[in-house]
């Protein structure tokens, strides 16, 4: 326990003085245009969000993932990979931002997940099971994805059409007077 607090401590120390410099250089832009500098009070300071991941079936993040594992890997294929880990679990979107963060596909935590969330509903590989919870397509066969074209009519592929029938045959045309 000792050793973890030890680690926190020098990521906070690492992190402020990040944070030092960063004001440092936007003081220096702000005065060579012209503008006041200003330093942001604590009280002023937006809440900072983190995604703190959860625990199934006593299993979490730091334990199916670790730093690097997904460097230089989509998002896509990061979080494919640590879904796999999971051994059919779904995973919440907290969890997978997490694991995408842990592992090195992202450089910075997500702190909104309605990206992450778009980006996973585009990929067939991906199902929604429940909200804001995630599996593998390959973990459902019997389920697929309903898909709506632009104007929110199912696409083609999606309308319920007897077998063998082609889509010409549906439409009605009108003989020209």
């Amino acid at each position: 326990m000792a050793d973890i607090n030890e680690a926190k401590r020098a990521l906070l120390q690492e992190w402020e003085r990040e944070r030092d410099d960063l004001n440092l250089m936007i003081n220096r832009l702000r005065r060579e245009l012209g503008l006041s500098e200003s330093r942001i009070e604590p009280e002023a300071e937006a809440p900072i969000r983190t995604v703190v991941p959860t625990v199934v079936s006593g299993i979490t993040v730091e334990e199916l993932v670790t730093p690097g594992d997904f460097f230089g890997m989509t998002q896509i294929a990061a979080a494919k990979g640590f879904l796999q880990r999971r051994t059919k679990q779904p995973a919440s979107l907290e969890d997978i931002a997490a694991a995408l963060y842990r592992g090195k596909a992202i450089e910075s935590p997500i702190d909104d997940t309605a990206n992450l969330s778009s980006m996973l509903s585009r990929s067939d590989e991906f199902i929604s099971v429940a909200r804001g919870r995630w599996g593998l397509a390959e973990w459902y066969p019997g389920k697929s994805k309903k898909r709506k074209g632009k104007n929110g009519d199912p696409t083609p592929a999606q309308e319920d059409k007897p077998s063998g029938e082609k889509p010409s045959e549906n439409v009605k045309t009108e003989e020209p007077k």
